[in-house]
């Protein structure tokens, strides 16, 4: 897990980016924390930050190819990398993963791409071509964000905040900052909020030549509703073994973020049978036990966590959040997630990984298991599936000003459900699946990856490995959700893999501070007061605040609003964004 960046310019020498690639590679210091590099070929500034997970001593980067035709950075780690070692003739200079990514470059060129199981984003200068390519991972764990220059050429970076010094500053795209207010869970992914940045989209590879820039897509997620294709029980849990022996290869400690539920604890028990110890790292609230209510799964993680952690034996750490420096933490949460925080439980995140960084190197996590595997209970009722205006009607928005968007519901309820019917995904529970892949997991996954990143901890995906997903994909819906249970068939994989309450608990969701409203409150109240430029064009202040003047405690959307509304404003800040 690192940091990568770039750029790339065909009217001048690669040397003449050299005082830009260190401002950038500078923004991406908490990203590698073990080292960092250069490199410059003939067009192409390559810049690397490295966190070292696998041959500290040997895979430095950037890293070229023996004839010197190929230099990569790379950020990731690949699942596959002994499989593809083997299929790969050598000689091997390193034990490190980058220099698989690049053999297997060199072999197979773009076809590549495809045969990497794992969570990556690389760019791979070619000298002979004068060509950089780069890829990022299908379902989006790793982020690479990418600009044109005002005066010629293309910068890339893993996070979109560290090409701010290649555009001069920041300016505020207007557009993705309304998806963030009344579309929060999809926002981030199509549309950065900084205008000129641009996303690799997940299972995308991009190619900068002189010709000019383009972008291709190599994967897409395609659920079937054949029954005859539905993997066996027993398939499906060999997959998640797999996939969490591939996860857990490190020469650096690994631990596990633990919340009792099914995923987390599938993937801690069997990181148990394999290793003598397994830190685990679970966040708690003050009070959380007595919390009924909540939009989507309501999760005090704390007591099912316990109980995972003593019938696994694990080296068990709760992660008590302390609500006096809420304020703080806030204001902390909008300067990391440069896509602009969007779930409250943002802040779970950053704790835990705060707190985790301290006694291991990386995480395994659960992520990925309920969007693949029909987790979500609201699948289920047929109204929230019927559009995806059901959904942001039940998550709630903030209110736009008419000029700006007069409906944004409306245009992004179109949007989405036109992106649904490109991939052939009818509507229902199918195109409401499709949505939540190609828009909800990787803005999840972003925030699990610069939360994480932004303490040097490195948080790995197990149930986004390439034959867990395809798997994934061929359970009809009916079966997956079979007894209107969520996750109906993995549960049925995971029997006897783990406690037989855990295996069969409702979904549980990362938990989120229920008593924060007072606070929120407050700091809005300062927004609306003083309300910088960026919030002032898009926010509509007045409509706001009816319910500020209010004493009367803010249900779960109301609060999720303000948080919203404080992020936009702490985010224009610490970015010095122009509206």
């Amino acid at each position: 897990m690192c940091g990568i960046a770039g750029i790339v310019r065909f009217d001048r020498p690669a040397t003449a980016s050299r005082d830009l690639l260190a401002a950038l590679r500078a923004r991406l210091a908490h990203r590698g924390p073990d080292g960092h590099g250069e490199a410059y070929t003939a067009y192409a500034a390559l810049a690397h930050t490295r966190l070292a997970m696998i041959d500290a001593a040997a895979g430095a980067q950037p890293f070229a190819s023996a004839d010197g035709r190929y230099t990569l950075v790379y950020n990731g780690e690949l699942a596959n990398h002994h499989a593809l070692r083997a299929a790969l003739p050598g000689p091997w200079r390193t034990r490190s993963d980058t220099e698989t990514v690049l053999a297997a470059w060199e072999a197979w060129g773009e076809a590549c791409v495809p045969r990497l199981d794992g969570m990556f984003a690389f760019a791979l200068w070619d000298a002979r071509t004068e060509v950089l390519h780069a890829a990022r991972d299908r379902l989006g764990v790793k982020p690479l964000a990418y600009t044109a220059l005002a005066d010629g050429g293309v910068a890339f970076a893993s996070e979109a905040q560290a090409l701010l010094p290649a555009l001069g500053g920041a300016r505020a795209n207007l557009e993705a900052i309304v998806e963030y207010l009344v579309a929060p869970a999809f926002s981030g992914v199509a549309r950065s909020p900084f205008a000129g940045v641009q996303y690799l989209a997940p299972g995308h590879a991009l190619r900068i030549a002189r010709a000019g820039t383009t972008t291709r897509r190599y994967w897409r997620w395609r659920a079937s509703d054949d029954p005859t294709a539905a993997p066996t029980a027993a398939g499906l849990r060999a997959a998640v073994e797999d996939a969490v022996a591939g996860s857990r290869r490190s020469d650096a400690p690994l631990g596990v973020f633990l919340s009792g539920g099914l995923d987390s604890t599938a993937v801690a028990a069997l990181m148990r049978r394999a290793q003598p110890e397994v830190h685990a790292f679970t966040i708690t609230y003050p009070g959380a036990a007595a919390w009924r209510d909540s939009v989507l799964v309501l999760s005090d993680d704390a007591p099912h966590a316990r109980a995972a952690a003593a019938a696994l034996d694990l080296r068990h750490h709760e992660v008590p959040f302390d609500r006096a420096t809420l304020a703080t933490e806030l204001a902390a949460l909008a300067r990391v997630d440069d896509a602009l925080p969007a779930w409250e439980q943002e802040l779970s995140q950053r704790v835990l990984a705060r707190a985790a960084a301290a006694h291991v190197k990386g995480v395994l996590v659960g992520d990925a298991a309920d969007e693949t595997h029909y987790g979500y209970h609201f699948l289920l009722d047929p109204i929230a599936t019927a559009a995806p205006r059901a959904i942001l009607a039940r998550l709630g928005s903030v209110p736009v000003l008419a000029a700006v968007d007069p409906d944004p519901v409306a245009r992004l309820d179109a949007e989405y459900r036109a992106l649904a019917a490109d991939a052939g995904a009818p509507p229902g529970i199918a195109a409401t699946t499709q949505l939540i892949v190609e828009r909800w997991l990787p803005r999840l996954l972003h925030n699990g990856d610069i939360h994480a990143m932004a303490f040097g901890l490195e948080a790995r995906v197990p149930f986004a490995a390439t034959a867990l997903v395809d798997l994934a994909a061929r359970i009809p819906a009916a079966r997956a959700l079979a007894g209107g249970v969520e996750k109906a068939a993995l549960r049925e994989a995971l029997r006897g893999a783990l406690p037989e309450a855990i295996r069969t608990r409702t979904k549980s969701a990362l938990p989120k501070d229920q008593a924060s409203g007072a606070v929120y409150r407050e700091l809005a109240l300062r927004v609306v007061a003083e309300p910088h430029p960026v919030v002032r064009a898009v926010v509509d202040l007045a409509a706001l605040a009816p319910g500020l003047a209010s004493s009367a405690p803010l249900d779960e959307r109301a609060r999720a609003a303000l948080f919203r509304v404080i992020g936009l404003q702490h985010w224009a800040i610490a970015h010095e964004v122009r509206a």
